[in-house]
């Protein structure tokens, strides 16, 4: 495994660390203030907060829980489930999250799910 891919699986650590704890340094610290996540879907740091916001207000409790992570260059791919207590215990939504990384943070987010992201 190079350096590169090291820091990107750290990355991914903390994306998931910071996701179910603190949404605002989630954003901050591990997206460029450019990012573009799901083809445009999201552009920026003030746009990706707006939907994050959303999410939260749709499901206050939600976690990510990552099952498997995979690091090659620069692209880390995430396998993981989002759960929501407050949509009851059965519920679950697995996602994978195609992450490319630039200088330590996430430039580019593709996230691909089947059903309905809470907020969204």
């Amino acid at each position: 495994m190079t350096t590169e891919e090291e820091r990107n699986l750290r990355l991914s650590h903390r994306y998931e660390d910071l996701y179910n704890t603190d949404i605002n340094r989630f954003v901050y610290e591990c997206y460029t203030p450019d990012c573009v996540v799901n083809d445009g879907f999201i552009k920026g740091h003030a746009a990706f907060m707006k939907v994050e916001q959303a999410v939260l207000a749709a499901a206050p409790k939600r976690k990510m829980r990552v099952d498997a992570r995979h690091a090659s260059g620069k692209v880390v791919v995430v396998q993981a489930v989002l759960l929501d207590p407050g949509q009851g215990s059965k519920w679950k939504l697995p996602f994978c999250a195609v992450l490319t990384c630039r200088d330590g943070q996430i430039a580019s987010d593709y996230t691909y799910f089947n059903g309905k992201w809470p907020g969204l």
